[in-house]
């Protein structure tokens, strides 16, 4: 009784996984019949395929191609021209990240602590009213060269 039960099982698994060419004869047909009557196609049009990438697959993956690479780079360059403007500051290192933006800039002369931060706060009004997009971080030092 116990082999003719595992000969059924085999036997079972047997007629489930043979394909027996039906699935291809009714589905990779034209798409109509004779009598006009449409039927479903397996078969994908190039033009109905998406071009899958990682980061439209994973919402928490990052952007390879960063799409807006130009719009950064004008806004670092709308930043440097703010920081040129003023007459007193030397524009160094601007870094994007989202909505955030550190700004270095350099002053001729030495300077307290108290007139960096008010240097620093004045600096990154004008900034806020160029770019008011970013969340901005000054760092105004030294300029000694």
């Amino acid at each position: 009784m116990k082999r003719f039960g595992v000969f059924i099982l085999l036997l079972a698994f047997l007629a489930g996984c043979t394909n027996f060419n039906r699935g291809v004869e009714e589905f990779s047909g034209t798409n109509e019949d004779n009598d006009n009557i449409s039927n479903v196609s397996n078969r994908l049009d190039r033009e109905d395929t998406q071009e899958w990438t990682m980061d439209s697959q994973n919402p928490n993956f990052l952007p390879l191609d960063r799409r807006d690479n130009v719009s950064d780079q004008s806004d670092i360059n709308k930043a440097r021209q703010v920081i040129e403007e003023t007459g007193t500051y030397r524009a160094g290192q601007v870094w994007i990240n989202g909505d955030d933006m550190w700004v270095t800039a350099y002053k001729k002369g030495m300077m307290t602590e108290s007139e960096k931060v008010d240097a620093s706060s004045k600096l990154r009004k004008q900034l806020l009213k160029a770019l008011p997009r970013y969340h901005i971080e000054v760092k105004v030092q030294e300029d000694r060269t």
